[in-house]
């Protein structure tokens, strides 16, 4: 861009940014933000060309004509305006991109005095909003916005929006991992509120006290389920006492997992061995959607027939699953397996006057149905807005969705009443679910993207038919967000389950997905895997620790305070874990009584008990966490498996036969008394990542984890 096409866009931005602005002669007699930029311009290129003196000097003028202080060697993009600017500041260093907006006050200011970039960096399309202040060489994203008053010290990723003193990101745009892929939006961050925090206790409270009256009356146990069709938490009462039917929405089988789909699965898997583990007696049925249009491209991308695409991705699927610890279902239904009871439910929703032919395609004619919307609360208007449609002149509302796909030239089609064709996607569902678990049944479960339109059109469709309520419990995981420049920047494909699991241990990854309430959407990134893995390996170094303390132990009784407290402690540990799960499947609030436990195991430690009751306490504590483990199926392994598994996924340039063979000639260095070559020993195995702790009993190994 040239000096006068700059100026150009500078004036053109005053009328698109301020509708005050009358008339050309007013903003070139009256618009002080326009003359400093004028101003600017002449100064930068004389700056740029080396000119001594003149730059500073017509910048001093500038200052005093217009109360705006910008030094001739920032660098600053076209269509630049500053509204009612008096007192704006723009630093040596500051850059600014395109088209970006100032008010009055906001300084771009440097840190320290060294030389180099030392002020702000501005992406296109920026606001910063009045006496804000951006400090430091930063970076402030691509369209994002900068609150009045804000002082902003870190960088800020493209289109969020910054509040508050430090500055803190409320809004920004996200990658959501989602079971339709990856896709941008923008997300809310949530800020630390003290008075929502209160009600939140106080919520808690109260649940607890509702609890023991019902203890109290005699009403025993009960689990209560957070029902999206409600809106609220209600008690769980299966149609069956003792007997729980669920069905999940299973995969697309088009392409490998991601975490999105580990969630999910993770999710489930931990909602069903609860149930068993509260003596549920559960039927678990995941379905596969093995014939859709994204099967039928990734046939056509890849040469092969689409029923081989669907084999071949329902056996990763599996691959994937198995390795993240996730119990088969049992029942595992397929879409193309179940034709004849698709067909038969289309045929019963068109004969009752809820469906019609076109060409033969069948859709659902949503107006028909009076509850449409109850599910994901949305008007008609909204559900409109927020579906994605193909837009079709032949469909009687834009929101009637397909039952049944006329056949198309090389496409897979099964004969129908109204010819060769294949099912819709929601249909599916609701005829394989009512197949295997009845007309009504207690639990459907699935992701927060499947509530409109898939869960929606599946009450619709179902309810219509059978003139019976669908499902009595609905309950739907959060997403997982990626912030958009680690996705961009470091992530790549590293969100897909085997890519995840080339690096981390699957115990890891489910104990990461299970940390976090899981109606709540998670931000995924490889840092959040490390504290997890961190947290992993605090309970098998505390186990290890047991064995050896319990080893060595004396036989003689040697009491302690902390002994006393670790058994006060695990005496309620059960009731406390059990009732977190109770809580809606709060299996962030288990994990945090699980790593009291841990902790206070640890204490006890520290304090050396000893005698028959200390080893029985120790040994029950560890049994403690290993069967509520067992719920989470996380904790199940010895220290040495885990230490192994470890061993290959950092990929460390050690065998575990090498290890013990470096062992070996340590204890016999040890043993001639040639510390220099035993600590060689120990610091080369520890620059690979292996520490080394020395016991009684001998030494032990263990991969070092985290930043120790």
């Amino acid at each position: 861009m040239g000096f006068w096409s700059d100026i150009k866009r500078d004036f053109n931005a005053v009328f698109e940014r301020d509708p005050a602005a009358r008339s050309r002669l007013d903003v070139i007699l009256s618009y002080p933000g326009f003359h400093a930029i004028l101003f600017h311009r002449l100064n930068h290129m004389l700056w740029s060309k080396g000119i001594p003196a003149l730059p500073r000097l017509l910048s001093n003028v500038a200052r005093l004509l217009t109360g705006i202080e910008i030094h001739p060697g920032a660098k600053i993009g076209a269509g630049f305006f500053i509204d009612h600017g008096m007192g704006v500041v723009i630093g040596e260093t500051a850059e600014i991109g395109e088209d970006c907006l100032l008010y009055q006050g906001v300084t771009l200011g440097g840190t320290g005095k060294e030389k180099g970039k030392r002020h702000p960096t501005l992406g296109r399309r920026v606001v910063v909003g009045a006496g804000a202040k951006v400090l430091g060489a930063i970076r402030i994203g691509d369209y994002a916005k900068i609150g009045a008053n804000a002082v902003v010290l870190k960088s800020v990723p493209d289109y969020s929006i910054v509040v508050g003193v430090p500055g803190r990101v409320i809004k920004k745009k996200v990658v959501r991992v989602t079971d339709r892929g990856v896709e941008e939006v923008l997300d809310h961050v949530h800020m630390p509120d003290p008075v929502e925090e209160k009600f939140k206790e106080l919520e808690g409270h109260i649940a607890r006290l509702e609890k023991r009256i019902e203890q109290m009356e005699g009403k025993g146990e009960r689990i209560r389920v957070y029902n999206t069709l409600s809106g609220k938490k209600e008690d769980f009462i299966p149609l069956e006492p003792g007997r729980v039917k669920i069905y999940v929405c299973g995969v697309t089988v088009y392409d490998y997992c991601h975490i999105g789909h580990a969630r999910s699965a993770v999710v489930f898997d931990v909602v069903r061995r609860y149930f068993r583990y509260r003596n549920f007696d559960v039927r678990y049925v995941r379905n596969f959607t093995d014939i859709d249009d994204k099967i039928i491209n990734r046939a056509k991308e890849e040469g092969i027939p689409w029923d081989e695409v669907a084999r071949k991705y329902t056996e990763e699927y599996y691959r994937d699953m198995d390795a993240l610890g996730i119990e088969r279902a049992d029942v595992e239904p397929r879409a193309t397996e179940h034709i004849p009871e698709i067909i038969a439910m289309v045929k019963t929703l068109v004969d009752k006057g809820y469906a019609y032919e076109v060409g033969g395609d069948v859709y659902f004619e949503v107006k028909r149905f009076p509850g449409y919307g109850k599910l994901s609360k949305r008007s008609m208007d909204e559900m409109v807005a927020g579906a994605r449609v193909e837009v079709d002149e032949r469909k009687r509302n834009p929101l009637d969705f397909a039952l049944w796909k006329a056949a198309k030239e090389g496409e897979p089609a099964w004969e129908s009443p109204w010819g060769p064709g294949r099912p819709g996607w929601h249909i599916e569902c609701s005829a394989m679910s009512m197949k295997h678990l009845g007309e009504t049944f207690d639990i459907h479960g699935g992701g927060a993207d499947l509530i409109f339109p898939h869960h929606e059109n599946e009450i619709a469709q179902s309810e219509a038919c059978t003139e019976k309520p669908f499902v009595r419990y609905w309950l739907h995981n959060g997403f997982i967000t990626i912030s958009k420049e680690k996705m961009s920047k470091s992530l790549g494909n590293f969100f897909t389950i085997r890519e995840i699991l080339d690096r981390f241990d699957p115990e890891v990854v489910r104990a990461f997905l299970l940390s976090t309430h899981y109606r709540s959407p998670i931000e995924f990134s490889e840092e959040q895997l490390i504290e997890s893995e961190v947290s992993i390996n605090r309970f098998y170094s505390t186990v290890m620790r047991v064995e050896v303390y319990l080893e060595r132990m004396s036989g003689k009784t040697r009491k302690t305070a902390e002994e006393e407290m670790l058994r006060e402690m695990l005496g309620g540990f059960r009731a406390r874990f059990e009732e977190a799960m109770d809580d809606d499947f709060n299996t962030a609030l288990a994990i945090g009584h699980m790593y009291e436990l841990v902790r206070e195991i640890n204490r006890c430690l520290d304090s050396k008990p000893a005698g028959g009751s200390a080893r029985e306490l120790l040994t029950e504590a560890v049994e403690a966490l290993r069967e509520t483990g067992g719920v989470l199926n996380i904790f199940q392994r010895s220290p040495a498996q885990w230490h192994s598994s470890l061993l290959r996924t950092k990929k460390l340039p050690l065998t575990e036969e090498e290890i013990n063979r470096r062992l070996s000639e340590r204890r016999e260095a040890r043993r001639a008394r040639d510390w220099q070559k035993a600590d060689r020993i120990r610091d080369e195995l520890q620059k690979a990542g292996i520490v080394l702790e020395d016991t009684p009993e001998g030494t032990v190994w263990r991969v070092k984890v985290g930043s120790e």
